[in-house]
């Protein structure tokens, strides 16, 4: 129970609980609840990761890295958003048996087989144009838009169904997954920046890429070093050491980003993003990998 007290408030920076509250372990019901929240959530982050792969591979970055994310990126979802439908045991995955919740998946995967659909074009000898890439964008936000309102559905059930307790956690749950999401996104953006540097749209997409660092930034600090400090509970030492290690990252990694927001002559973007590209990927591990270790606890 401590422990799992101490990771809420480590966690608790995105001020979804006051500090001081502590968890439940949770129960069958409650468990398969987290485990498909967790699940739609990276979903959301998964389809701005599609999109960010398709772009940097058209872009001529890091070509078959990319190319292999979006095929691998595609699996994982059409696998989890089955699972998430039917169950899968193996994974520790529970159907989702409301009908109206089931409703607004059916939803989800018509968009998603609509961006599925371009993926399968991209991959293609064919391909798609510059300008079909930069258009992905808006799909994949919807997919967002559609995943967001399956969780809140999910999220209401579980105020409905379980004790207290358990919302808590799954609002915790909300908040760490969608960190992923706010980095796959930015990635997104900032390739797409690069992709359409020509373009008069470009001042628009870096105001949405400055806007997704200023999030993440004060979430990934707040999480670090704010919160923490001013709790007064025991410690996790093992948490406190990867959140330190994910914000250490971030420092290397916003740069990179600033860059394309505030574009330098002398900077050698065909040589800055490839490096962008996989230390994204690395960093979403990190977040993913920290989340399971709460999911766990």
């Amino acid at each position: 129970m401590c422990v799992i007290r101490k990771f809420l408030v480590l966690i608790l920076t995105f001020g979804l609980l006051p500090l001081g509250l502590s968890a439940a372990e949770p129960d069958t019901d409650a468990t398969a609840y987290e485990r498909q929240i967790q699940l739609l959530g990276r979903q959301a982050a998964l389809g701005h990761r599609l999109v960010r792969s398709m772009c940097f591979a058209q872009a001529g970055i890091d070509v078959k890295r990319n190319r292999d994310l979006v095929t691998d990126t595609r699996r994982e979802v059409a696998a989890t958003l089955a699972a998430l439908k039917a169950g899968d045991p193996a994974r520790g995955i529970m159907p989702i048996t409301n009908g109206d919740i089931l409703t607004q998946l059916s939803s989800v995967e018509m968009v998603w087989n609509g961006l599925d659909k371009k993926a399968t074009a991209f991959l293609s000898d064919e391909g798609l144009s510059d300008e079909e890439v930069l258009s992905l964008k808006s799909k994949s936000q919807s997919l967002e838009k559609l995943l967001r309102n399956v969780t809140q559905s999910l999220e209401l059930r579980t105020s409905v169904d379980l004790p207290p307790e358990a919302l808590m956690r799954s609002r915790l749950i909300i908040a760490g997954v969608d960190q992923s999401r706010l980095l796959q996104q930015a990635g997104m953006d900032a390739c797409l920046i690069y992709l359409d540097r020509a373009s008069d749209t470009v001042h628009t997409r870096r105001e949405s890429l400055a806007k997704d660092l200023k999030t993440f930034g004060t979430n990934i600090f707040n999480l670090t070093f704010t919160r923490p400090a001013q709790s007064k509970g025991p410690e996790i030492p093992e948490l406190e050491q990867a959140a330190f290690n994910t914000w250490q990252n971030w420092i290397g990694l916003e740069p990179l980003f600033q860059i394309l927001i505030t574009p330098s002559q002398r900077a050698d973007l065909s040589m800055l993003l490839p490096e962008l590209s996989f230390s994204i990927e690395y960093m979403d591990l990190q977040l993913v990998e920290t989340l399971d270790i709460f999911m766990a606890l």
